[in-house]
């Protein structure tokens, strides 16, 4: 099939899903799905639409996953028989299970190599979207089209619009992904991006390590994307190496010189200022994990800052590994250690405190700075207190002062 040199990457892969030769933007495609996935936040809903129409099996079991990633410590009963309720039905349809502790779905989607160049992955989150740094059509979706794709193996899915990002420039030496799509959310509109397809390239994108681009990935959705495609793809050896676009033709040119780190304020990720304009602002809790930044460079990271440093005795400060490998490996290059006796508490690998399902549930009125890539009133689990995001190298730093540093105090 001959395709045209800078047709949209998205185009490629529906087409390769799909009956048709030629489709179009705002066509309505229906395409074969190779891998879908569930978590146990929604995995109830979806149990109950198998029991209300009696459904009993599934196109293809071993397609099917269920992570337990969102509430690995039960807080009641109820979300403890969930749970339960959630295990028993994936073992029943006979899915793969990655049990409490193993970690978060899309991390775990990424060491399994789920997440494979032109494949199209469903999940039942949201954030599904992190599959994009392999340039994987990774789609989050609700339940009722979970469930459709569960029994048919097939989807449908409306042609988004593509809308290429250049990033140009160099920003301050401290500041990381997780600032460019914060800066990206203060800069234009959601409704710029809503349901597009985003390529993103430019040469300090390009450079990016894996950890790092799975922070870009994973914001795609906070922009209103349907789906994100970074320049990096598997390589057989399951390792991984560049891929450059040839098509210089963006929509979009940003520019990051001398860009310093950003912070959301409360309560929606678009709120953003730079650092300096909220320094010395008291902070509570910082809690440093999710899926945008739970990755073994951030640990390192924030490790090495704070060796042979305490944690501000008036700060509660959580680590979350984003997977038990990502664990294990800071455990044994010696991360975690550090961390532990500079005051960090970690909490099992998963979601952590990121929806608020389970501890640390914040107090009333505490300011907490979180790496999470959402801080919506209520997110943590408390409607009275309020959430910054940042990035690992500021908050490991706040809760080292008590407060959000000035931009010379980061080293």
């Amino acid at each position: 099939m001959n395709i045209k040199q800078n047709e949209p990457l998205v185009n490629k892969i529906i087409k390769s899903h799909s009956k048709y030769k030629k489709i179009y933007t705002g066509n309505i495609v229906t395409v074969n799905v190779d891998h879908i996935y569930i978590q146990d936040g929604n995995s109830p809903t979806i149990a109950n639409f198998f029991n209300k129409y009696n459904l009993k099996t599934t196109f293809n079991p071993r397609k099917i996953s269920f992570f337990f990633d969102h509430s690995v410590l039960s807080t009641n009963k109820y979300i403890s028989l969930q749970i339960k309720n959630a295990l028993n039905f994936a073992n029943k349809i006979k899915a793969n299970i990655y049990k409490r502790g193993e970690g978060i779905s899309h991390i775990i989607a990424m060491e399994k190599n789920l997440f494979q160049p032109g494949k199209i992955i469903l999940g039942s989150d949201s954030h599904t979207c992190t599959g994009g740094i392999f340039q994987c059509l990774s789609l989050g979706m609700g339940a009722s089209d979970i469930v459709a794709a569960m029994i048919t193996g097939k989807i449908w899915l409306k042609i988004p619009e593509t809308i290429n990002i250049n990033i140009v420039g160099t920003p301050h030496k401290t500041v990381r992904s997780k600032d460019i799509m914060l800066f990206i959310l203060k800069k234009y509109p959601q409704k710029i991006f809503l349901y597009k397809s985003i390529e993103i390239n430019g040469e300090w994108i390009n450079n990016l390590s894996i950890d790092s681009a799975t922070t870009i990935a994973n914001m795609s959705v906070e922009l209103g994307a349907k789906c994100i495609f970074l320049p990096y793809v598997n390589s057989i050896k399951n390792k991984t190496k560049k891929v450059r676009k040839n098509n210089s033709n963006y929509n979009l040119l940003i520019s990051i010189d001398k860009l310093i780190p950003q912070i959301a304020k409360p309560h929606y990720p678009n709120n953003v200022t730079n650092i300096d304009e909220l320094s010395g602002t008291k902070i509570n809790y910082v809690f440093i994990g999710s899926c945008s930044n739970s990755s073994l460079e951030d640990i390192k990271e924030i490790s090495e800052i704070v060796k042979n440093k305490k944690i501000h005795k008036n700060i509660h400060c959580i680590l979350t590994p984003g997977s038990k490998k990502i664990y294990l490996k800071a455990i044994k290059n010696g991360y975690i250690q550090n961390l532990i006796k500079s005051g960090v508490i970690i909490s099992p690998p998963g979601c952590g405190p990121c929806v608020g399902t389970q501890g640390s549930i914040p107090a009333d009125k505490d300011k907490i700075l979180t790496t999470m890539n959402r801080n919506f009133l209520g997110r943590m689990g408390n409607s009275k207190s309020d959430i910054y995001i940042c990035s690992p190298i500021v908050a490991i730093y706040t809760a080292c002062l008590g407060k959000i540093p000035q931009l010379n105090e980061l080293k």
